[in-house]
């Protein structure tokens, strides 16, 4: 009887173990595991779709750069106006007295405005603000119409009725001009937004104070002081005695 030995079938048996498990490895590292290649959200900034900002509810804010900057500062107002359609930009108005002026302003990518007033020659006065952003329409419903700087009309740019007068028979002027304002901006027919504040422009501070006048002070007198006895006076007073003793001698 022949025997056969058994050690080439323990290697085979163990050349099968080592490849299954090589398969094994490469089928892990190779094929996606569930769920692991799942690929992430991306988020489109804010304020990148037109469609989605026309149909926001328009807003605006508005600042002044100093509450009560000095006449010839410059003064800046800036704000933010977001949702209708902007691309008309925005309105700002500055009036005291019978001074007006009525600016259109474009409104950037982000939604912020600014522009700056140089104030040299302006009489200091509270002077009020209101900036005016257009509705979903794109235009203003309220307009100032002006013959020059310091005089104009407020009409309705839709039907061209005269709503005040900055100047002339019957005009208002600051906190009634103001008022006069808001009300037109609030009519139900206008969709425009707005938004107000004021600054109080103030007369510059001189610098050169007035002197103080001088008084001149009479000098103190000095102080007297008594002369020291001299030694002619010693000796004149020395010889005195001497002649007043001589003659008491001479009596006894």
């Amino acid at each position: 009887m022949i025997t056969v030995p058994t050690y080439r079938m323990k290697k085979i048996h163990s050349y099968g173990m080592i490849t299954c498990v090589l398969l094994f490895l490469v089928m892990v590292l190779v094929l996606p595991v569930s769920g692991a290649d799942t690929p992430a959200t991306t988020v489109a900034p804010a304020g990148t779709s037109g469609a989605a900002s026309a149909t926001q509810k328009p807003m605006v804010t508005a600042m002044v750069s100093a509450a009560t900057p000095t006449v010839g500062d410059p003064v800046t107002i800036s704000g933010v106006a977001t949702g209708g359609n902007l691309s008309a930009g925005v309105q700002i108005w500055v009036f005291a007295g019978n001074y007006v002026n009525v600016t259109t302003v474009p409104v950037n990518a982000d939604g912020t405005f600014s522009k700056t007033y140089q104030t040299a020659g302006f009489p200091p006065a509270t002077y009020y603000v209101f900036v005016q952003s257009p509705g979903s329409d794109g235009k203003f419903n309220i307009e100032l119409e002006t013959s020059g700087m310091y005089s104009g009309q407020v009409v309705d740019a839709t039907t061209g009725a005269l709503l005040f007068n900055f100047t002339g028979t019957g005009s208002v002027q600051d906190a009634a001009a103001a008022s006069a304002l808001s009300d037109a901006l609030n009519r139900r027919d206008v969709d425009d937004v707005y938004t107000k504040t004021t600054f109080q422009l103030v007369a510059p501070i001189s610098t050169t104070a007035a002197a103080a006048p001088v008084t001149s002070v009479p000098a103190a007198p000095a102080p007297t002081t008594k002369s020291p006895v001299s030694p002619l006076t010693v000796l004149a007073g020395l010889g005195l005695c001497g002649i007043a003793g001589a003659r008491l001698s001479r009596k006894k």
